[in-house]
């Protein structure tokens, strides 16, 4: 193939298939978003997109290729965001949970099509499923390291299983909230909703060592042995 051939427009062949790319994600962003998993459809996304149908199958393999990529577009998106915010937080546990909680409130509010797809569509989509599961597992870590001054971009396991477990229950009822207040069940100012996120997730996960986290655990064992049962690790 000839220099010609390979360029059109001035643009390189990889360089229009990338921008092709672009668009079919841009397309189902926009229909996942508004009409839901089922509303996104091979043809709907070449038609949203503007380009034609057998453009599709050049970048995915089939719709849920497509649907499975943008919801990695927006789970990339979440975890650069509260990266950058943790490099420019205070070294203070609750200034860098707000630092997170509050870029998740924005990620998913600012742009509803995300938060939608993040939130609502992703848990009865038996593609998206398994993967917010384990986003869920992953953010869990990263606000359970947050809280406890650790690594956030670090593997959770070394970290006490009772701020683990804390972690996990919390972020499943922080994606609960930020779903009612994204359908208008609850209404709430964006800066009273990310305050009282960081009110329950300081209060319930307080830092290792600290007196109320040690308080915690000893009340934990104090009632297991009335029980005559043996306390969590």
């Amino acid at each position: 193939m000839t220099e010609s051939a390979r360029r059109y427009g001035g643009r390189a062949a990889e360089e229009r298939v990338a921008e092709r790319r672009t668009r079919l994600l841009a397309a189902g962003l926009e229909l996942m978003g508004t009409r839901g998993v089922v509303g996104a459809t091979v043809r709907g996304v070449a038609e949203e997109s503007g380009l034609a149908a057998r453009y599709f199958y050049e970048s995915f393999s089939s719709i849920e290729a497509l649907q499975l990529a943008v919801f990695e577009q927006i789970a990339g998106e979440a975890a650069a965001r509260s990266l950058g915010a943790l490099a420019g937080a205070p070294d203070d546990p609750a200034a860098r949970t707000r630092a997170v909680l509050a870029e998740m409130v924005d990620l998913f509010l600012e742009d509803p099509r995300k938060g939608r797809i993040a939130l609502l569509e992703s848990i009865t989509s038996p593609v998206l499923g398994p993967r917010v599961l384990e986003e869920s597992r992953r953010f869990a870590g990263m606000l359970a390291a947050t809280a406890s001054s650790g690594d956030p971009a670090g593997p959770a396991d070394g970290l006490p299983v009772e701020v683990r477990l804390r972690a996990q229950f919390l972020i499943g009822g922080v994606a609960h909230t930020l779903s009612a207040a994204l359908q208008g069940d609850i209404e709430v100012e964006r800066d009273r909703l990310v305050d009282v996120l960081v009110e329950l997730f300081v209060s319930l996960n307080p830092p290792v060592g600290s007196g109320s986290a040690q308080a915690v655990t000893g009340a934990s064992a104090s009632s297991s042995r009335t029980r005559g049962t043996t306390p969590v690790p």
